[in-house]
């Protein structure tokens, strides 16, 4: 028999017990909702809207090339994965002004058309104010709602400029900048595209993204370039299939006589005692020795790729601080046929200037007294097309050329790259030279890419970075 005591203290039993249950279920549905609204990618896009440039002509050229620039984000952002979250920031105007930056589309799935639309309707005007942009897209990712990526979460910066338009010290901007995003615990990829960036600017950019720990800046020219880059970045990705490990390639040495008979403007040096030139090398797995090609070495750790049967010499410098290796005909003064190998310490000389004059500031710091800062940029032409490293004081410069060289051996190939690097006691400039007829084109690819990977073998390049300058390196000539 059930007492009166007892039936109250059921019912609260049942009350409570359905007040749980009713809380298990709210709970239950708010983490269905969390779970089906938290998106697995959010990108957040933002947009240099300034002016190109001081000219007369300014304006109207802002407005071609921003139309340009619009439609290569709206096609992006149209071919963007259906659940991926995204949104649109711009940045440009008045330096000190609030209105320098704006949020245009928040953050959400099924953007793409919103995006678009508003990209296409915005006007180019005042200066480009990045710092301002960088800030606040670092914010919009900072609160708890939109909800952040569970996978990813990128800002792609798509920038007309290098530079922020308002002045003031790039490396403490990178580092406010690097410090919001640490401040607020959040973990964001940034890849910065950049569409006709003054060549000025393209290496102070770079800087700004080795600060964020992102991938070196990609640059575009064109609008299919523009198109490519960011059409890469933003449509879902293939599973990728797991990288198959080739094996490292060993391949034998051939060693360089050392020889004291230089034709060049430098006078040579007896033979200086080098240590024993290993009998065979372990290539990188990026290289592959080309039919028909050898290895040549001039001292432990400098080694070329050429052709095979060749003669290779090794020379010292009465200066001290230049040395040469060359492969070839006639290697001691490098002509004809074959690479040719100049590796000299930055000494300040208007000679230093015509490759980075305009792109490596640090060399500035080591001019001589009788060569001004702007000698040095005038001097540089800008022959070599600038590939950024992603790493400062690393700079990589390059030339290739196919097609009827004036010259009676048949010579159809030109190749250069040049290196400089200033992460060491004293800078060194080295510049390879690969002179082949178009039939060993791919002997002068292999070279590069070889003689690329010992220049910035030590350094704090990254896989990203390195297999970046590697494609690069290894495009087909025409």
């Amino acid at each position: 028999m059930t007492t009166p005591a007892a039936r109250p203290r059921r019912r609260w039993l049942r009350i409570t017990l359905a007040v749980l249950a009713v809380a298990a279920m709210g709970i239950g549905a708010t983490v269905v909702y969390v779970v089906r609204s938290t998106p697995q990618y959010r990108t957040a896009f933002l947009v240099d809207t300034s002016d190109a440039g001081p000219s007369d002509t300014a304006p109207l050229d802002a407005r071609r090339d921003f139309g340009a620039l619009a439609d290569s984000v709206g096609a992006a952002v149209r071919n963007a994965g259906d659940g991926d979250a995204l949104s649109l920031r711009r940045f440009g105007g008045g330096c000190g002004d609030a209105d320098n930056t704006a949020e245009l589309v928040g953050s959400g799935t099924g953007n793409g058309k919103r995006i678009s639309e508003a990209a296409h309707a915005l006007e180019p005007g005042g200066k480009a104010t990045l710092n301002s942009g960088l800030l606040a897209a670092i914010d919009d990712f900072s609160g708890r709602y939109p909800f952040r990526g569970s996978k990813r979460n990128r800002i792609v910066v798509v920038t007309t400029r290098g530079t922020d338009g308002c002045g003031g010290d790039p490396a403490a901007m990178n580092a406010h900048v690097r410090d919001r995003m640490d401040r607020l615990g959040l973990h964001l990829e940034f890849r910065f595209v950049g569409y006709r960036v003054p060549v000025a600017e393209q290496e102070v950019l770079t800087r700004l993204a080795t600060a964020t720990r992102s991938a070196a800046p990609q640059f575009a020219q064109d609008v299919a370039e523009l198109n490519a880059v960011l059409e890469k970045l933003v449509v879902p990705a293939q599973p990728e299939a797991k990288p198959i490990e080739l094996p490292l390639q060993e391949a034998a040495v051939t060693a360089c006589t050392q020889d004291g008979a230089s034709g060049q403007s430098l006078p040579s040096v007896p033979p200086q005692a080098q240590p024993p030139v290993p009998r065979s090398v372990h290539l990188p797995r990026q290289v592959r020795l080309p039919a028909g090609a050898a290895v040549y070495g001039g001292r432990p750790d400098n080694y070329l790729i050429g052709p095979a049967g060749g003669r290779c010499a090794f020379t010292y410098f009465a200066s001290g601080s230049t040395w040469q290796m060359g492969q070839g005909a006639d290697p001691v003064v490098m002509e004809g046929h074959g690479q040719g190998l100049t590796v000299e310490e930055v000494t300040g000389e208007l000679r230093d200037c015509l490759s980075f004059g305009r792109t490596a500031p640090e060399l500035l710091q080591h001019l001589a007294p009788d060569v001004t800062e702007s000698a040095c940029k005038e001097a540089d032409r800008g022959e070599l097309t600038n590939v950024p490293s992603g790493v400062p004081g690393l700079y990589i410069g390059t030339e290739r050329y196919v097609g009827p060289i004036d010259d009676p051996s048949g010579i159809d190939v030109k190749a250069t790259l040049t290196v400089l690097r200033f992460d060491r006691e004293k800078p060194v400039q080295s510049t390879l030279a690969c002179l082949l007829p178009k039939e060993q084109a791919d002997i002068c690819t292999a070279s590069l890419v070889y003689f690329f990977l010992q220049q910035s073998a030590g350094t704090n390049l990254s896989d990203a970075d390195r297999d970046r300058v590697v494609a690069a390196l290894s495009t087909p000539l025409p």
